[in-house]
């Protein structure tokens, strides 16, 4: 399952489909492709811990419980050559004499990160509660994305949403980011209702502070939308591969069917999501004549038995059944799913990939994972299995390498609305059309 994080964003995570009042299973949705859609996992009994018991013991029982889940199902048996019982040691006792969860689950981050994976990652008590309020949409606590570009010795805004605490503040698109947020309490854990302050250069080059109130923004349709232009080309961004956008996809690729030319598909921002969604979108670009000699072949996912499962497009006879031009923008930011689907549209020769980044490749983070419950209210993501594109290349630390460089944004261009990135995207598939 994917997850994304960027700056003053808490982390994607998989809808877990947990339910221990329900039998005796305990199934939790693994995402970013595999076919079957699930892996199902016996149920595992939580340790129980309570606020009233010594605070060693209750670091103890969600440290050693995260060693033990990270034990029982990373997907790679050997730990990358890692002596992974050497690491608890290494850590335990740092995470015992913790004094609250921010410090306890930064030892069990550390040495999860000794691994050296993607998807593999404690969330704290905190910020497992607020990505439950966010009902697992993707959380911005400030509502601005800052990027880090080549040149620039400060980040820049490069997204503001709609609704959040920045944009009520007046923080725009090209603003650049002084310094880091300013915190009365910066040891404290970052909450929700804590009021920071940050300071910008703006569009006039004037230094703004601006404060603003740390709160989730949710908006049920935010991170995708849809645009045909005149020239008859289709915009989609998706941010995330769900149910509800899988669906949103084929409505809008049947609503404007007939004035369709071309679809760029804009996964820039997409940190991945569900495998079936993953695959249902990917279905709506092939038809059932594509498949009836053989399966649309995305990849393979492997367990640490070796055990490989394939992943295939979901091609459904009430797709939508695209078949024309078709350009897939990615970024550096595109993880997990987002780099399943650029690498199936690639290896096919179903479309082009335009690529936003000064490496011209995706983030290299491909590997499926569940999350467990950890005691005491927080989580722990697994990478469960590793995947392999169906052109044989391994895409966990690589990437996908763009077919077409697609520039980088400027201060200008985001000061002034431009997307460079997507006009070239556009011009490519144009260039694809035929003639009228």
């Amino acid at each position: 399952m994917a997850r994304f994080t960027t700056a003053h964003q808490t982390r994607r995570r998989p809808p877990a489909l947990i339910s221990l009042a329900l039998l005796v299973l305990l199934a939790l949705l693994a995402g970013c492709a595999s076919n079957p859609d699930r892996v199902w996992y016996w149920p595992r009994l939580t340790p129980r811990v309570s606020e009233n018991m010594p605070r060693a013991d209750y670091n103890r029982a969600v440290f050693d419980y995260a060693w033990k889940l990270t034990d029982r199902y990373y997907y790679d048996a050997t730990f990358g050559g890692r002596d992974w019982p050497a690491l608890r040691e290494k850590y335990r006792a740092a995470a015992e004499s913790a004094q609250n969860d921010a410090d306890l689950y930064e030892q069990i981050n550390a040495m999860l990160a000794e691994l050296g994976s993607s998807h593999l990652a404690a969330t704290s008590p905190d910020e497992e509660r607020i990505r439950k309020k966010a009902r697992g949409d993707n959380v911005s606590l400030l509502g601005y994305l800052c990027l880090k570009l080549p040149g620039l010795d400060e980040p820049v805004v490069y997204e503001v949403a709609p609704n959040g605490p920045a944009a009520a503040a007046g923080v725009k698109r090209g603003w650049l980011q002084i310094g880091a947020v300013i915190r009365e309490n910066p040891d404290a854990p970052f909450r929700e209702g804590e009021t920071v302050r940050c300071v910008f250069r703006d569009e006039h080059d004037a230094e703004r502070t601006v404060a603003m109130t740390a709160r989730v923004s949710f908006a049920p349709n935010a991170g995708r939308s849809a645009a045909l232009r005149p020239d008859g080309v289709l915009c989609l961004r998706i941010d995330r591969f769900d149910n509800a956008t899988a669906a949103w996809v084929r409505v809008m690729l049947k609503a404007h069917e007939k004035f369709i030319r071309a679809v760029v598909l804009d996964l820039r921002l997409n940190g991945g999501g569900t495998v079936g969604a993953c695959r249902r979108v990917l279905g709506e670009f092939f038809s059932a004549s594509d498949v009836r000699a053989a399966p649309v072949k995305a990849g393979v996912f492997i367990d640490r038995g070796a055990r490989p499962v394939a992943m295939e497009a979901n091609v459904s006879r009430s797709g939508a059944a695209w078949r024309g031009p078709l350009i897939v923008l990615v970024s550096r930011l595109s993880a997990s799913g987002a780099e399943v689907f650029a690498s199936a549209i690639q290896t096919s020769g179903r479309g082009v990939i335009a690529g936003m980044s000064s490496t011209q490749r995706t983030a290299g983070a491909v590997l499926m994972s569940v999350d467990f419950a950890l005691p005491g209210g927080g989580s722990l993501q697994v990478p469960v299995r590793d995947y392999v594109s169906a052109s044989g290349a391994r895409l966990e630390a690589t990437g996908v390498r763009a077919d077409v460089d697609a520039p980088l944004p400027t201060v200008a261009s985001l000061r002034a609305g431009e997307d460079p990135a997507m006009e070239t995207a556009i011009a490519t598939a144009l260039a694809r059309c035929q003639p009228e």
